[in-house]
């Protein structure tokens, strides 16, 4: 009797140490870009139910605290951001614009997961969000997440009868898998994670003929 009630103290206690906490993501997080290009693998996105159970098969159990099964370990990647400008000229002569144009280069991690992870790591949980990256090769809790916004004029020509975008766009690393919690040996969650580091962020314009 007396070690049921001790194992029910532990558990109790060791629940307190991952508390749930719900915010909304950031506007520039990585999963509000329009493209990503990963140079390999995939975005837990893209992960089907038979590559995640595949993951899975290879948690081992342990007391307490998350384990890891990482699938990609800092991928390079390429990304597209938001549409800053678009213009069309359908006159017959040339148009020049000057704009300002603002990018940001920082080391700003995201973090997303699914499953019952999802609900451990939302938020500022970086605890638990720490541990999980140092298990997977990133360390997560101690990027640095100072940023430097810089401000470029544009001298944009729009040729006639053509069209011109302006977007940001940029590099970053991906780092993925899947990751169960245990607690005094019992699965208390589980799901796939992802950490996005953004490297650098730029302008960049295309051009096309209006048809």
């Amino acid at each position: 009797m007396k070690k049921i009630i001790l194992f029910i103290m532990l558990l109790i206690i060791s629940i307190s140490i991952y508390p749930i906490i719900n915010i909304k993501a950031d506007i520039d997080d990585y999963q509000t870009f329009t493209e990503i290009i990963m140079s390999s693998g995939k975005l837990i996105t893209n992960f089907t139910e038979d590559e995640y159970n595949e993951l899975a098969s290879q948690f081992q159990v342990q007391f307490v605290g998350p384990y890891t099964v990482t699938a990609n370990k800092n991928v390079d990647a390429s990304y597209i951001s938001n549409t800053i400008k678009s213009v069309e000229n359908k006159s017959n002569t040339d148009i020049t614009y000057t704009i300002d144009v603002e990018t940001v280069t920082n080391n700003k991690t995201s973090f997303s997961a699914s499953g019952s992870l999802n609900g451990q790591i939302s938020g500022s949980n970086k605890k638990l969000k720490g541990e999980i990256g140092a298990k997977a090769g990133v360390e997560y809790s101690t990027q640095n997440q100072t940023s430097t916004k810089n401000t470029e004029k544009m001298n944009l020509i729009v040729e006639a009868n053509s069209r011109a975008l302006i977007y940001l766009t940029g590099n970053l690393t991906i780092t993925n898998g899947a990751c169960a919690g245990y607690i005094c040996w019992i699965k208390v969650y589980e799901g796939l994670f992802e950490i996005a580091i953004l490297k650098n962020q730029y302008a960049r314009i295309e051009k096309a003929k209006i048809v």
